[in-house]
């Protein structure tokens, strides 16, 4: 059998800045991949961070999304959110170069969008496809309308979005979006093209198929961590573990307002004796559209123990988790399989998260962490104040987790045997 040949498409080449935690999978799975004899070809935007690649002459015209736009770039750019000409054409010439054995595909919507896949379908290339977020069922992504979880758009019923201002609190920039949806769900651009949609929590296995993704396609397979990084022995030492820490990105899915408040609770019912447990500091890491609200949220609860950290490195996210308790992912949205709670478990912290999405996925109650309902500031902290009370043992369980559920070779083994499977049809 000669070298197997993988097409590994994103709309970024990158882990820098919005790529996220998908950026960061696609680098490790290149990397993986690559030493386990596959030639990864990428297919991906030409943005300023894109990676150097011999195949990066087919790359396409980064667009920027940010914000909604009138005249004739906008209206350009509009268009190729629904349907990228380019796109497809640049695809469309890679693959009379090359013919890979099977694609891998992450995110594509704006930037690339469903206009690659009737591609692949034509020149024969089987297709597995990652489920990241729910971009594929909801206009605005999160399933978040006024703070609560949200599926008025389910049966087809997109309008919704439009009325709800949900996609940058613009009817223009929701109408783009509920259209974008609309349009690749009536003529089943994803169903019909892709072969296997992977879910990284047994939660969006279920969510998409209550919203008619055919069960047969959708598998499981867990998100993983690089266990040699997040390492116990790794976070430098500290004097005491008088702290807990959010850390990711700052935007209202986080549920980041609820935590001040549930902290101000904390500092207000232990100032008035009603709470014994005296305040661990909280630490926020992190950075995001919603830093300076955040911030303005904290000054206005007059909170003394609170520290916004900003973004940080890893060794300096590591120095503050070494002073962490616990962690805390008190989300309001459907989480998937979040990077920063693997990290977190692997690293020995324990996890406080909301019983939201695939959250609960992740947390043994009482051995690595606790639950809490979303947007509850009340249940939140009397999560947190279980945590306090969580035994050393806990740290170790939380390892011992990780290194059973998230380990990277294990992960990748997997999605190797689903990639040769595609591409024996």
């Amino acid at each position: 059998m000669g070298q197997r040949k993988l097409l590994l498409i994103n709309k970024f080449y990158h882990d820098k800045g919005p790529a996220g935690g998908v950026g960061r999978y696609l680098v490790q799975e290149e990397e993986d991949l690559s030493r386990a004899g596959w030639e990864v070809i990428p297919f991906a935007m030409a943005d300023a961070d894109a990676r150097p690649s011999p195949w990066s002459r087919h790359f396409v015209r980064a667009r920027d999304y940010s914000r909604p736009r009138f005249g004739g770039d906008g209206l350009a750019d509009a268009a190729s959110l629904v349907w990228n000409r380019e796109a497809a054409h640049n695809l469309d010439r890679l693959l009379r170069e090359v013919r890979p054995d099977v694609a891998h595909v992450h995110n594509i919507y704006h930037h690339l969008s469903p206009s690659i896949l009737p591609v692949l379908r034509r020149h024969r290339v089987p297709v597995v496809m990652t489920l990241h977020d729910l971009r594929l069922l909801c206009p605005a992504i999160h399933m978040l309308r006024d703070g609560q979880a949200c599926e008025r758009c389910r049966g087809g019923r997109f309008h919704n979005a439009v009325l709800g201002r949900c996609v940058k609190e613009s009817r223009a920039a929701s109408l783009l979006a509920a259209v974008e949806t609309a349009h690749q769900r009536a003529r089943g651009l994803y169903t019909g093209n892709v072969r296997a949609f992977l879910c990284p929590s047994r939660f969006y296995v279920e969510k998409y198929a209550q919203w008619g993704f055919p069960r047969a396609k959708l598998r499981h397979l867990p998100n993983f961590v690089d266990l040699d990084a997040w390492r116990p022995d790794a976070l430098p030492a500290a004097p005491e573990r008088d702290a807990y820490i959010y850390f990711g990105r700052i935007s209202r899915e986080k549920g980041l307002r609820t935590l001040l408040e549930a902290h101000r609770l904390w500092e207000l019912g232990h100032a008035d004796g009603s709470i014994a447990e005296p305040p661990l500091e909280l630490l926020i890491a992190g950075s995001g559209p919603c830093e300076g609200n955040i911030r303005s949220h904290a000054a206005l609860l007059e909170l003394h123990d609170a520290e916004i950290l900003g973004a940080l490195d890893p060794d300096g996210l590591k120095k503050a988790l070494a002073r962490a308790r616990f962690s805390v992912m008190p989300s309001i949205w459907y989480e998937n399989g979040p990077m920063a709670a693997f990290e977190s478990l692997a690293a020995g912290v324990p996890l406080v998260g909301s019983d939201i999405g695939g959250i609960p996925e992740l947390i043994e109650p009482g051995v690595t962490g606790y639950v809490a309902a979303p947007g509850d500031a009340s249940a939140l902290l009397t999560a947190l104040l279980k945590a306090t009370a969580l035994p050393d043992g806990a740290r170790g369980a939380a390892r011992a987790w990780a290194e059973k559920h998230a380990d990277r070779a294990a992960h990748m083994a997997k999605l190797a045997a689903i990639l040769d499977e595609a591409a024996a049809g």
